[in-house]
């Protein structure tokens, strides 16, 4: 018999492992050691079914819907006769063995007297709200707007387009016309979102430091220009969400320049942190006395932001915000802002700017609605960059990422390859443009939303910041092999609802590095493979059920149609070379 190691065995009655959809399906999850137990069972009654509640029970197997190294994560997605419901788990391994868990705990024998009140209990399943349609599986595009593009006569001043000056100091002149005029560039790679880092008055070329939220800079255009983009990209199927940086200011901040000058009688000290034991005086980001940081707890100084951001919700019908450094601002205020949101337009998207672990900010329904998914992120760059973790080693990564969040939050987390904030994709990896293309694949085909930093469709190469903000390559756009296998991919997401919002699966990670997973909706299914080594792979890949019964299967991504020989398709890939399957 297998040994079972009991402690693995581990349910929340909250967060990932038990929430409803918005159709008001509830969806419960228990982790158990990997390959333990031969079935497991959710059994769930009504409380209010007297005199014995689970007389009238409804027993759901659950399967295995996520798997890492250690543990298997077993699923079940049910409607439930009455919202109001108590749930345990029974749990059978081999060998006659059987177990139930319980609010109480975890105990021998799967049979016997059923306890109401000691069962966890999910008072009532309200169902959770829908995420914006639009933001669900959309292509984005990052834009660091001084080096984007730049339209109209420049300014003096200004670099060179060609300039190899890239510190923040430099300003190119990229502009908000120039974003406009792009539009159909953006939209014949399939993008159907925007997010452009901060666009308001500052003195430097990010904008991390902003000077006046109420002012966009010269150099960028105008409340107008604004507008303007807005309308055009909603006419063309597109959204737009600004950056919102409302943990720190810049120096000239008006609030801040009244603080530091008038100390304390100032209406605006408690806006800030001043601290003596700071070396500048005051608390900053990081440690850079040029962004001082605010003190969201301050009603004045929240009530101040909440209403910046619902300005430019409102003037000029932004889709939403991305909030940086959202993990130090005080997560009142985020629940507030988020409220301020929905309220404006319920439609919006909330994002966080969070490195690790976002759990904290978006199960809850009452913050954010998306993230950065760092956490992916890393695990692709040790991967397809590095090759320093196995494919087993990654696929267990990548199923614990899968876990982290209901589907729902899953659908619009925004993966990427790379930012204003780390190396490119392209330079992390060697300059080896095949891994490039294989990590995109990835990104593409796996859930979430993925995000394009400019310039990553054309291969731009640049490393730490600054030189990850170099000026846009629009003179490598034409016949540009990358250009082409992002917009593949792009319209592969656009006609096929399975890698928009599908589900995800594991089928194959071998240790030869070819990577398989199915993408799964209601309606379609399908098998995304992937060569993640540097060699190129020659395989016989086994074939889901339902594709290994048919005589060939086509690649959507190649082209072809592969024949099918005892359930076995024959895979040949080159590095960073995919097929997906149908």
């Amino acid at each position: 018999m297998k040994q079972l190691s009991m402690g693995s065995i581990l349910h929340m009655p909250w967060l990932e492992y038990r929430h409803t959809t918005p159709d008001g399906r509830v969806v419960l999850r228990l982790r158990t050691g990997r390959g333990e137990f031969e079935r497991v069972v959710a059994r769930v009654a009504n409380p209010y079914d007297f005199p014995d509640p689970f007389a009238n029970r409804r027993d759901y197997d659950m399967a295995v819907a996520y798997r890492d190294d250690l543990f298997d994560f077993y699923e079940a997605t049910f409607k439930p006769d009455d919202p109001r419901l108590k749930y345990l788990f029974l749990l059978y391994a081999d060998g006659g063995r059987s177990f139930k868990l319980d609010a109480t705990g975890l105990r021998a024998g799967a049979e016997g007297f059923d306890d109401i009140s000691e069962s966890f209990a999910y008072a009532y399943a309200y169902p959770a709200d829908p995420m914006p349609e639009w933001a669900r599986g959309a292509v984005g595009y990052q834009i660091f707007p001084d080096r984007f593009r730049r339209e109209g006569p420049a300014e003096e001043g200004l670099e060179p387009w060609n300039s190899d000056r890239v510190s923040s100091e430099f300003r190119y002149g990229g502009n908000l016309s120039g974003i406009r005029a792009a539009i159909p560039y953006l939209k014949d790679l399939g993008v159907t979102m925007i997010y452009t880092t901060p666009i308001f008055l500052s003195d430097s070329a990010h904008r991390y430091n902003t000077f006046d939220y109420y002012q966009i800079d010269p150099l960028l255009g105008t409340v107008a220009d604004l507008k303007a983009l807005c309308d055009e990209l909603h006419q063309n199927g597109m959204r737009i969400v600004l950056d919102g940086v409302f943990n720190h200011c810049g120096l000239g901040f008006a609030p801040f320049v009244d603080a530091r000058d008038k100390g304390e009688a100032s209406e605006h000290r408690d806006w800030f942190f001043f601290d003596d034991t700071e070396p500048c005086g005051y608390r900053t980001f990081g440690h850079e006395a040029y962004m001082p940081k605010l003190n969201l707890r301050d009603e004045a100084c929240a009530e101040y932001f909440l209403k910046v951001g619902e300005y430019w919700l409102r003037e000029c019908g932004i889709d939403g915000w991305r909030l940086d450094v959202s993990p130090e601002v005080w997560p009142d205020f985020w629940r507030q802002f988020h409220a301020m949101m929905k309220r404006v337009n319920p439609d919006s998207l909330m994002v966080a700017e969070c490195w690790d672990d976002s759990r904290q900010w978006l199960t809850q329904g009452d913050r954010f609605d998306s993230t950065m998914h760092y956490v992916l992120s890393r695990n692709v760059w040790k991967r397809f960059c590095f090759h320093a973790i196995s494919l087993p080693s990654f696929d267990a990564a990548i199923n614990d990422a899968a876990m982290l969040y209901p589907q729902r939050t899953q659908d619009v987390l925004w993966t990427f390859l790379g930012s204003h904030d780390t190396e490119r994709m392209l330079t992390r990896a060697g300059g080896d443009v095949r891994m490039l293309r294989g990590a995109s694949f990835f990104q593409f085909t796996f859930m979430g939303a993925p995000i394009i930093y400019y310039g990553d469709e054309l291969a731009m190469e640049g490393g730490a910041d600054p030189d990850n903000r170099r000026a846009m390559r629009w003179d490598c756009t034409e016949q540009n092999p990358t250009r082409a296998h992002y917009r593949k991919l792009a319209d592969l997401r656009a006609k096929h609802p399975a890698l928009r919002t599908g589900a995800f699966r594991t089928w194959h990670a071998g240790e030869d590095g070819l990577y398989a997973y199915e993408r799964i909706a209601t309606d379609e299914r399908l098998l995304c493979v992937v060569n993640t080594a540097t060699q190129a792979i020659t395989a016989q890949l086994p074939l889901p059920a339902a594709m290994a019964s048919q005589a060939a299967v086509r690649d959507l991504y190649g082209g072809k149609t592969r024949p099918v020989w005892s359930g076995l398709v024959e895979i040949a890939l080159e590095p960073g070379e995919g097929m997906i399957l149908r």
